[in-house]
């Protein structure tokens, strides 16, 4: 009686399972009653075979696909079910990317994976347990669902076999995908594949014309950034119009020493209106790399007016640049109650600083003595300027110590330029002839 009760139970499921199979399968036929039970259908070219899992109330569901030439390397799997690491294709959307794990022919997985094959990939990962089968290997879709999923998963399932089974033009899948997919990622990846394996075709020139428009400034970036010198023209236009912050700083910078001085002294005003802190900071940093002094006057007006990482990075734009005009401002930043900015200035004035600078330069190290990396910039800056100075040597240009702010340049020769030691702080050059007139002088006196 038990063992009647445990068919009438098989056979009440199966006959649940042919139902589905019926709805969805042009064939159906049910093999190896009652014990081992799997269940034989076609959909079109698609051969299906179901199978239970005894003692789980799950069914093994594989999905045979011709596919295209190569179909059988197709590898798609699980994130947490890859038995060991090999190389990984990106198709460049996160979620399907984070979820499952792609290996085989490059042009194959991009052209196969467009919008709607990850969809569906998706989907059944959403109606499978994290723990049960869903993978794509030697040409066959595999699947081990709840029966009470089957309902759901079985049409996906044909729908992907389907898909996968068509004829495929790579090119032209390529092309399509670059120009239609929803996501940026996956856009540019088989863009970039595209020109990579069909550089000169028409499709391929049609979809850089269309990458070039392309409603989404991030996608343009890195289209822009992917294409080497063609993508210089991308990159200039994201700089310019300012659509994005983080886009145009991205783009600024990966420019560089491209963009002229001039042109990013007006990217960097623009900037500055439309308070695109990234972008004027990128700004700085390549009129800094540049070294150019016609910028002074710009990177003078930056500093003065901002406060910040944008006071700093302007402050050491013009250290690089090294125009004598912006000594004057350079010293007056070492008077802002901020060190960041003191440091800067400080390490500014030592590149091209003169005499001028020397005591305002140890009045911050004095008064900032306790402030190691303020204290340390300012001496040097002292020693360096010191040791530019015309006829000197290291070691010679002093404050005073007797009397704070006299500067001294000791005299080897004669015809040495020479701040007197005397309070009156005459400046005098002392050679002979100037030598034996204040002796007479001083007999007269």
């Amino acid at each position: 009686m038990a063992g009647y009760t445990y068919v009438q139970k098989r056979l009440v499921y199966w006959q649940g399972i042919e139902h589905i199979a019926h709805r969805y399968l042009d064939e159906v036929r049910v093999s190896g009653w009652p014990w081992s039970l799997m269940l034989h259908g076609r959909a079109g070219p698609l051969r299906v075979l179901m199978a239970d899992i005894q003692h789980q109330k799950s069914i093994q569901v594989v999905v045979e696909i011709l596919g295209p030439p190569g179909f059988s390397e197709l590898s798609i799997r699980r994130e947490c079910h890859v038995p060991w690491k090999t190389r990984e294709i990106e198709v460049g959307s996160e979620p399907f990317d984070h979820t499952f794990f792609v290996a085989g022919p490059i042009q194959l997985v991009l052209s196969l994976l467009d919008a709607e094959a990850r969809d569906l990939l998706l989907r059944v990962n959403a109606h499978t347990s994290a723990g049960n089968r869903l993978e794509i290997v030697s040409g066959r879709l595999q699947v081990e669902t709840a029966d009470s999923q089957l309902s759901l998963v079985l049409p996906l399932l044909l729908a992907l076999g389907k898909r996968f089974d068509r004829p495929l033009g790579v090119e032209r899948r390529l092309a399509q995908n670059a120009t239609q997919d929803p996501e940026a990622g996956v856009r540019l990846q088989n863009l970039l594949l595209l020109i990579r394996e069909f550089p000169e075709r028409e499709k391929t020139l049609e979809a850089l014309r269309a990458a070039c428009s392309d409603p989404s400034p991030e996608f343009r970036l890195r289209v822009g950034k992917g294409l080497g010198a063609g993508g210089r023209g991308v990159l200039m236009e994201l700089a310019e119009n300012l659509e994005n912050d983080a886009v145009s700083a991205d783009a600024v910078s990966f420019l560089g020493r491209e963009l002229s001085p001039e042109t990013a002294q007006a990217i960097l005003r623009r900037t500055l209106r439309k308070r695109y802190r990234q972008t004027a900071r990128a700004c700085l940093e390549v009129l800094g790399h540049h070294g150019d002094a016609s910028a002074a006057g710009l990177l003078v007006e930056v500093m003065k007016r901002e406060k910040g990482e944008l006071a700093v990075f302007a402050a050491q734009a013009l250290e690089r640049a090294g125009s004598p005009e912006a000594e004057g401002p350079l010293i007056q930043a070492l008077r802002r109650d901020e060190p960041a900015l003191q440091v800067a200035a400080a390490k500014a004035l030592g590149r091209f600083g003169s005499s001028s600078a020397v005591l305002p330069l140890k009045e911050v190290a004095e008064r900032f003595s306790g402030h190691l990396a303020l204290s340390q910039a300012a001496r040097q800056a002292v020693a360096e300027i010191q040791y530019r100075l015309p006829g000197a040597s290291p070691g010679q240009l002093s404050l005073a110590g007797a009397e704070v702010g006299q500067l001294s340049l000791a005299q080897a020769e004669a015809g040495q330029l020479s701040l007197a030691s005397d309070p009156a702080g005459k400046l005098s050059l002392s050679g002979p002839a100037e030598e034996s007139r204040r002796a007479e002088e001083g007999e007269e006196n």
